[in-house]
């Protein structure tokens, strides 16, 4: 038998942008309710098990990590900071980054969203969602394989993937061919004690692999996760060197192949490298990490000029202070800098619909380009755009003007 539930603001997604949006939205006196496709919280963070929070400092060569974010953005990270019990760190080209616990991220994630009473349906997929007068009045939903049907005011897509747009029949901003996926995996019993060491050490042996042909060339595209070497255990990411597509089977192909790197990658390790003779695989991410999917057509498009140019908007929600990142199918990444110190703004036009009048998106499925969005995805901006939407959904369903909810969110945010 069909369940029906009433709520004032539905968040689809549990991930950094979810969870901030559904926080927002309850601040502001809503009844919230947020659906989440797994067992637990935190999005790609938790289930790809991420690493490291991007986006929340200034890019700068300074050796001091000095926060570019404010309000719910600034609270969540000094939150998971402590909990993990880590601190920032940096690298050569002025990136700055948070180290995390994956249990720490899931923790924090579910106790905000019990101190401000949301209501939480795990192991939650959309069906459908139904429309009137340009609203989304209801949404379909299995939930623990029982079907629930939800009817809201404002919702907000923090899927990642546009699936509201998608499910309403929306536009869509596509790619051909997404960035590279990649594969986290964790060793046990490694002898080695100097994160940096253990990295040119086995960076060595790979390539030494790769000349002798040993291992395939494809190989070369592992390194450590910056600060993940504790208690003798070290998270390793490895590329996939398979187009991302989103087309039937493609996920699935993608996680076959990965388990298939990591399993052989593990073993020449172990049989090669030294400071791994006695390690073992401990543990192997749930999901393979995607990095960008279809994105929702808002009343604006942040563009790759936006993102270089710096660009301020006269209704700027977010400080975005990371540089265009490409992982393409090449092992190499592409950088796109801005200069020291700087940032860019993020609209609140990139948050709505341009098409459902209680549609509001977050995180990596914002009205963006592909060069955009490979800045604008990371985790700093995805709290920050989904404390925006949620105050955005907030107005949107109590019936007060978008001007004073983005008025509100610049006072917090910028």
């Amino acid at each position: 038998m069909e369940t029906i539930l009433h709520t004032d603001i539905l968040v689809l997604g549990g991930g950094s942008a979810g969870i901030a949006a559904a926080v927002a939205a309850a601040r502001q006196g809503l009844n919230v309710t947020l659906i989440e496709r797994n067992a637990f919280l935190g999005g790609k963070a938790t289930a790809a098990e991420v690493g490291t929070v991007c986006g929340l400092y200034h890019y700068s060569k300074n050796s001091q990590s000095d926060y570019a974010v404010k309000g719910f953005a600034y609270e969540f990270a000094e939150a998971l900071r402590k909990r993990s019990r880590t601190e920032p760190l940096h690298n050569a080209e002025g990136l700055h980054y948070l180290p995390y616990n994956i249990d720490a991220f899931k923790s924090l994630c579910l106790q905000l969203l019990s101190e401000h009473k949301v209501n939480i349906h795990f192991n939650a997929v959309l069906k459908k969602v139904e429309t009137a007068d340009e609203r989304i009045v209801s949404a379909s939903v299995i939930a623990g394989g029982k079907p629930l049907t939800i009817c809201l005011q404002s919702l907000i897509d923090c899927s990642g993937d546009s699936v509201i747009s998608s499910a309403a029949s929306l536009p869509l901003i596509k790619t051909e061919n997404y960035q590279a996926a990649a594969q986290l995996f964790t060793m046990e019993g490694v002898t080695e004690d100097n994160e940096g060491r253990l990295g040119l050490i086995m960076v060595k042996a790979i390539k030494a692999a790769i000349d002798q042909d040993v291992l395939p060339e494809f190989y070369d595209r592992v390194y450590i996760v910056q600060g993940s070497l504790r208690n003798n255990c070290v998270s390793l990411k490895i590329g996939i060197p398979l187009p991302v597509t989103y087309a039937p089977g493609n996920m699935q192909e993608l996680k076959t192949v990965a388990q298939s790197f990591v399993d052989n990658l593990s073993q020449f390790l172990i049989k090669n490298v030294a400071a791994f003779k006695h390690a073992s695989v401990q543990h192997i991410a749930p999901e393979v990490g995607t990095r960008t999917g279809m994105r929702s057509v808002g009343h604006y498009m942040l563009t790759e000029d936006d993102v270089l140019q710096c660009r301020r908007f006269d209704d700027g929600i977010a400080v975005a202070t990371w540089p265009i990142e490409e992982w393409g199918q090449q092992r190499r990444v592409n950088m796109s800098y801005f200069g020291e110190n700087d940032f860019y703004q993020v609209p609140a036009a990139c948050l709505q619909s341009g098409s459902i009048d209680n549609l509001f998106f977050a995180g990596r499925n914002i009205s963006a380009s592909e060069k955009a969005i490979a800045s604008a995805r990371v985790m700093g901006i995805c709290l920050q755009t989904g404390y925006a939407a949620g105050t955005l959904a907030a107005a949107n369903a109590s019936g007060r003007s978008q001007r004073e909810a983005i008025k509100q969110v610049q006072k917090e945010q910028l």
